[in-house]
C-alpha cells in the first residue's frame, strides 16, 4: 500500500456508523479578518449577526466548537468560483453542527508523533493550518502530539478510517481518523456566548 499523502482537508462529516447530522445556515460577518475554508471548525460569535442566522468565525484550538463549514453560498457579487470566504467579506455558509454524537473525519498531522491504532479513545487538540484558496479546503488537522486522556482537549478519537487509501499500520503517517468534538457549543445546558 502507498503512503498516505499529506493533504489536510479540515473536518468532513463521516458517513459511517450511526452519526446524525444537522446542518444550519450561518453567516460569517465582514468584520472577521480571518479567511475561512470548507472543513474549518467554527464557533459562535458573541455579538451575533443581526440577522436570523447565527454568526460564526473560525475556531482555534481550545475553543468550544459550534460546527464545521460544509459549503458556502454562491456570491455573485464577488465571484461564483470562490470556494472559500476571503478575509473581511460577508459570506453565508452551511454548517454541520458538532453536537448530538456527530462524527467527523480529519487527517492527523503526525508532525512529531504519529497517531497509532492504540490511540483510539484518546483525546487531542486540532491545529489550524493554512487553507487553500485554490481548492477552498481547510488546513485544519488533528494535532497528534497532543494525544492524551485529558478531558479538556478538543477531540476524541473514535476510530481510524478503514479504507484502502488510508494506511493505518504503525509505519503510516497522516492517517485519517474519525473524531467527535468534546465541547460542542450545541450541547444542552451550556452557558451562552
Amino acid at each position: 500500500m502507498a503512503a498516505n499523502s499529506d493533504a489536510p482537508f479540515g473536518f468532513r462529516r463521516s458517513h459511517a456508523g450511526d452519526s446524525r447530522y444537522r446542518v444550519v445556515r450561518a453567516v460569517i460577518p465582514a468584520s472577521d479578518s480571518t479567511a475561512t475554508f470548507i472543513g474549518d471548525a467554527v464557533k459562535l460569535l458573541a455579538a451575533g449577526s443581526g440577522e436570523a442566522y447565527p454568526a460564526v468565525i473560525q475556531a482555534a484550538a481550545g475553543d468550544p466548537v459550534f460546527g464545521v463549514i460544509e459549503a458556502f453560498d454562491a456570491d455573485p457579487a464577488t465571484s461564483l468560483e470562490n470556494q472559500y470566504r476571503a478575509a473581511s467579506t460577508k459570506r453565508y455558509a452551511s454548517v454541520v453542527l458538532a453536537g448530538d454524537g456527530a462524527e467527523f473525519e480529519v487527517q492527523s498531522d503526525d508532525d512529531t508523533t504519529a497517531l497509532a491504532i492504540a490511540d483510539v479513545g484518546l483525546n487531542a487538540n486540532f491545529v489550524v493550518g493554512s487553507g487553500s484558496t485554490v481548492t477552498g479546503m481547510s488546513g485544519m488537522e488533528l494535532d497528534s502530539s497532543s494525544l492524551n486522556t485529558t478531558a479538556s482537549l478538543d477531540l476524541q478519537v473514535m476510530r481510524l478510517v478503514d479504507r484502502p487509501d488510508n494506511e493505518i499500520d504503525s509505519t503510516g503517517t497522516n492517517k485519517n481518523v474519525i473524531v467527535r468534538f468534546n465541547d460542542p457549543q450545541t450541547k444542552h445546558g451550556r452557558t451562552g456566548v
